[in-house]
């Protein structure tokens, strides 16, 4: 009882599998059919000597371009005798650019080229063909090579080949360096002249496996597949016929058994006619490209994308008769449908299989909906406008088709209920968004969103974050106030000490009775004021301009390391005055950046000065100097005198000094001329604290 219900299935099964088999087992009688037709393909000796020219003024091109990536193809070639023809000469330059952009691909064609003269050379492939000649294992990868050789007068030569049609070893014929046609203004016949090729030899070699996609894959293949079509057609004509008789021969009975056939039959006619003659078309369409690939062996570069290539030949067939497996099976879909229709009758099939039919059924609950319909809703108005301008696309593109006004009314009624259900989840998902932005608004920062809201899923991401970020640049601002107030204070108290004393000693020095020993003390405190006030309003100026960007850098190329030990030597009294003792680690003896001397100078200076103001006396200093591949890093590290009880951020502000009671003296602006300087020829400051360990790193890129 089993057997008889899928004796329709079984049977089918097997004949599809037999057809398709055979017609896969036809292909070599399909190639000799075409063999005896006398057709003359092209092969690849006589496309490479078609285009031969232009891949050498290609490859040559390429050589120049590697030693200077800003050259252009139509600044070479060009004889000076015909700078008038430079429409014509630009026609030949085209199409060497076609063919740069060819080997640019590196699919199927390789080359290595050389120059005699600079011994510069240039090859898109990292295989030595230029030894190919010498090389077996070369040899058994590439199924064409050829080598040239140009001399200083531009004769081409060729010094190496496989092709056995090339029975001669000049060139000369093919590169004559000039092209004649006929001028539309002289009308007279007149010859460009092009620049040869001198003192280069260039190597041309054809890969084994050619791809399908590729110039001359598409090309080789092309010649031969109007022949495919029409000596493969009796054989898929006889698979068709006996898949149809097949059909016809098993009784309706059985096959309406048949799951899929069943299935198959419930589409409504219209769509399954589209269907079915869309499918057939592009399969019977896609047989020569199939048969082509399977015949010269054209899908094993398909394989090594993947690295299947050993599957192949197990693919290849099973791609074959899955193919027409398929396409056979449309012809039985079609034998059924024919059947079928006879068995049901043309009436009851027009009423349940039909379009229309299906329309004209349910007609009054279609009036029904379209008499409820809401023209007051906004939303209804919007998808009925969109609906309406398709349903005027689809009349349109549907007017040469049967019935294809019925398609696209069907079409745009589904569109509009689809549609429809879209926007209004949009519409319900934007409220939830806008009530929740609203409490935000309010102030009711605590508001969440725990509902997926579709497309503003990344709005709700980053609402989360919002109360986070409100915050942080709550924090921020607070922060910057106290430094500006903290700033305002600082430069009071550093302006106001020294001339204080100024003013005081003044005063002082107004007495007639001073003696000369006590006038001199006191001008001695006056000179030293009145330059520490100077430096103070020159740093302070400095480091104003440095911020502003208002600074002109002279950029030269300078060895660091030199720079360093100078500014060392000239702060060595000061450091000497600590007992300071300096350890050098550096990786290289000469580092050369590309920076303004005066100004990483300064840099430097203020370092060591910041070093003998605050570190411990009896102590080392290190200076590490760290030379990487495209910066160099240098570190000052020192043991701080007293407890340090700033961050690393603070420290580099202006008038920020580490002795709160700012009782040395320094004007706290040191480390943010350093800083300044140092991000303005582009390179990175930084502290680093850890216990008594005061770290300093400044980063520059390295000369180029």
């Amino acid at each position: 009882m089993k057997i008889k219900k899928h004796l329709a299935s079984i049977i089918i099964l097997i004949t599809l599998i037999a057809a398709s088999i055979g017609t896969y087992l036809c292909y070599p009688l399909i190639s000799q059919a075409i063999q005896r037709s006398n057709f003359e393909s092209v092969d690849i000796s006589d496309y490479m000597s078609s285009y031969l020219v232009e891949y050498s003024y290609a490859s040559d091109f390429l050589l120049k371009e590697s030693q200077d990536p800003s050259a252009s193809i139509y600044d070479y070639y060009q004889s000076p005798q015909d700078a008038a023809n430079t429409d014509y000469y630009y026609d030949f330059q085209s199409t060497i650019e076609e063919k740069v952009d060819e080997l640019h691909q590196n699919e199927d064609i390789f080359f290595h080229i050389i120059n005699h003269q600079s011994q510069k050379q240039f090859s898109n492939t990292d295989d030595q063909i230029a030894q190919i000649a010498q090389n077996k294992d070369l040899q058994n990868k590439y199924q064409w090579y050829m080598q040239i050789e140009f001399d200083e007068n531009g004769v081409p030569k060729v010094i190496n080949t496989n092709d056995e049609n090339m029975n001669i070893y000049s060139l000369e014929s093919l590169f004559s360096y000039s092209t004649t046609f006929f001028n539309d203004y002289t009308q007279e016949n007149d010859t460009i002249h092009y620049q040869p090729l001198k003192n280069i030899t260039i190597t041309f070699a054809v890969s084994d496996q050619l791809h399908m996609t590729s110039q001359i894959g598409s090309y080789l293949m092309s010649t031969s597949r109007s022949q495919l079509y029409l000596y493969s057609l009796p054989y898929i004509f006889t698979a068709i016929v006996v898949c149809c008789i097949v059909t016809l021969c098993i009784p309706m009975k059985y096959l309406e058994q048949s799951h899929f056939l069943s299935f198959v039959m419930h589409i409504k006619f219209a769509i399954l006619a589209i269907i079915w003659s869309t499918i057939a078309v592009m399969m019977y369409l896609g047989t020569a490209i199939l048969i082509s690939g399977t015949i010269q062996d054209q899908f094993q570069y398909i394989y090594q994308q993947f690295g299947i290539e050993v599957a192949g030949p197990y693919l290849t067939p099973a791609i074959n008769i899955v193919y027409y497996f398929i396409f056979y099976l449309l012809f039985i879909i079609f034998t059924y449908f024919v059947k079928y229709l006879f068995h049901k009758g043309l009436k009851k099939y027009f009423w349940e299989n039909t379009c229309l039919g299906w329309l004209m059924t349910h007609g009054h609950q279609i009036m029904n909906k379209v008499i409820d319909f809401d023209l007051d809703d906004s939303l209804n108005k919007t998808v009925l406008k969109i609906v309406l301008f398709n349903l005027l696309i689809m009349a349109g593109c549907s007017i040469f088709f049967v019935f294809g006004i019925v398609f696209a009314v069907i079409y745009s009624v589904i569109i509009f209920v689809l549609i429809k259900k879209k926007f209004q989840d949009i519409q319900n998902d934007y409220h939830t968004l806008l009530e929740a932005t609203k409490q935000l608004s309010n102030g009711h920062f605590d508001v969440q969103i725990n509902q997926d809201i579709g497309i503003f899923n990344p709005l709700k991401d980053e609402f989360v974050n919002i109360k986070d970020g409100f915050e942080k640049a709550v924090k921020e601002e607070v922060k910057s106030q106290r430094m500006k107030t903290e700033l305002i204070s600082n430069v009071s108290h550093d302006l106001k000490t020294p001339l204080t004393s100024i003013i005081t000693y003044v005063d002082l020095l107004k007495n007639n009775d001073l003696s000369d020993n006590d006038r001199q003390h006191y001008l001695d405190i006056l000179e030293r004021n009145s330059f520490r006030l100077k430096n103070l309003i020159e740093d302070l100026f400095e480091v104003s301009k440095a911020n502003s960007g208002d600074i002109k850098l002279n950029l030269v190329d300078m060895d660091i390391v030199s720079l360093i030990k100078q500014a060392q030597l000239e702060c060595q009294d000061n450091l000497n005055e600590k007992s300071l003792f300096m350890k050098w680690n550096s990786s290289e003896e000469k580092i050369m950046c590309h920076l303004d001397s005066s100004k990483t100078y300064r840099i430097f200076e203020n370092l060591f000065m910041n070093i003998s103001k605050y570190a411990l006396p009896h102590t080392r200093v290190y200076i590490d100097i760290h030379y990487h591949p495209n910066q160099v890093e240098i570190i000052f590290k020192n043991i701080s005198e007293e407890e340090m009880t700033f961050n690393e951020n603070e420290i580099v502000e202006r008038f920020v000094q580490g002795d709160k009671s700012r009782n040395t003296h320094g004007s706290g602006l040191g480390l943010a001329i350093v800083k300044s300087f140092t991000e303005l020829q582009g390179g990175q400051f930084k502290i680093e604290l850890d216990g008594d360990l005061f770290k300093t790193i400044v980063i520059f890129p390295k000369c180029s």
